[in-house]
């Protein structure tokens, strides 16, 4: 049984499988912090875990929690240190596997593993490399998804592949959704296959070209002027908007008791509008909430998020 390390960020997609498998020992668990931490406030940082904690009501809500459930050695990364790496090697693990990872590793702990380091990535590699690809793919309309798993080398996912696999993304679906498709039902099974095969796996050289752009991650001042109303199609919008419901701001936020939620995005409706109505500005209608589009309307509604509101009253001061 191959000995794997865990690099991820919070109990993703790849933990609880890999932890319950029977190819492989989950032998550490490293969570490796988001690049902004390091720029935020820790007492602020702590309040949010708090509150997060309280309105989720779990008890192995983090990966620290999780770990000394199962008695997994957790070590919360910032950075490829020295440190890091004696952690690793007294480990002696076989394999590390890397999901959801915002900073690259260096060679110093990529190579440590016998049979390496490998990640999965949510894209048809060379297809959209780099950070968020899932919002890129969005955005460009792509209709084929893929996931890859591949091996983590100098470069931002640029390492030999060893599987890789495409599916179909149906218009309109929401990222959770997508999710349970490009990581639950192929991407755990392809690592899984990795992790039992990868001695008999010829990998496969990365083109260092791709026909897509590179992923990167949304700055905050590009969120409500991402999206090309005037120009996109209805279908377009909304295939956007619902892929990007729980975390794009390209709508104006709901205000009142609703503030701090976020906007639920419902069906689409073509039809011709006449000029009072301004593109991409919400508006209500018989108790209905919509924003306008060039070719049609978008319907939306909005929940009153207790774990929202309290964030939102925190970054505010109130």
């Amino acid at each position: 049984m191959k000995k794997i390390l865990i690099i991820t960020q919070g109990i993703s997609r790849i933990v609880r499988p890999l932890c319950n498998c029977s190819i492989c020992e989950v032998v550490g668990l490293i969570e490796c912090a988001p690049r902004e931490v390091e720029k935020q406030d820790n007492i602020f940082l702590k309040c949010l875990k708090g509150i997060h904690r309280l309105v989720s009501f779990k008890a192995d809500l983090t990966l620290k929690a999780f770990a000394a459930n199962f008695k997994i050695p957790y070590y919360y990364m910032t950075s490829s240190s020295i440190e890091l790496e004696n952690w690793i090697r007294e480990l002696k693990p076989d394999l590390i596997v890397v999901y959801s990872m915002s900073q690259l590793l260096r060679k110093n702990i990529y190579t440590i593993p016998r049979l390496g380091t490998i990640n999965l990535h949510p894209s048809y590699l060379p297809e959209y490399r780099g950070p968020n690809p899932v919002f890129w793919i969005y955005y460009d309309m792509v209709r084929e998804g893929g996931v890859t798993v591949h091996y983590i080398d100098d470069g931002e996912d640029t390492g030999k592949i060893l599987m890789q696999e495409r599916y179909t993304i149906p218009l309109g679906i929401k990222s959770s959704d997508n999710f349970d498709i490009a990581i639950d039902r192929i991407g755990i099974r392809l690592l899984l296959e990795v992790i039992q095969n990868i001695e008999q796996i010829e990998p496969i050289e990365q083109s260092m070209t791709s026909s897509t752009m590179r992923a990167r991650n949304l700055k905050l001042n590009e969120h409500r002027n991402i999206i090309d109303w005037n120009n996109w199609p209805i279908e377009r919008v909304w295939h956007v908007l619902r892929g990007t419901e729980s975390w794009l701001n390209a709508l104006p936020t709901p205000q009142g008791i609703y503030r701090g939620s976020r906007w639920v995005i419902g069906e689409f409706e073509k039809k011709q509008l006449n000029g009072k109505y301004k593109i991409g500005s919400i508006y209500k209608r018989k108790a209905r909430r919509f924003v306008v589009c060039r070719d049609g309307i978008i319907y939306i509604e909005c929940k009153i998020n207790l774990k929202q509101l309290f964030v939102s009253l925190i970054k505010n001061g109130k």
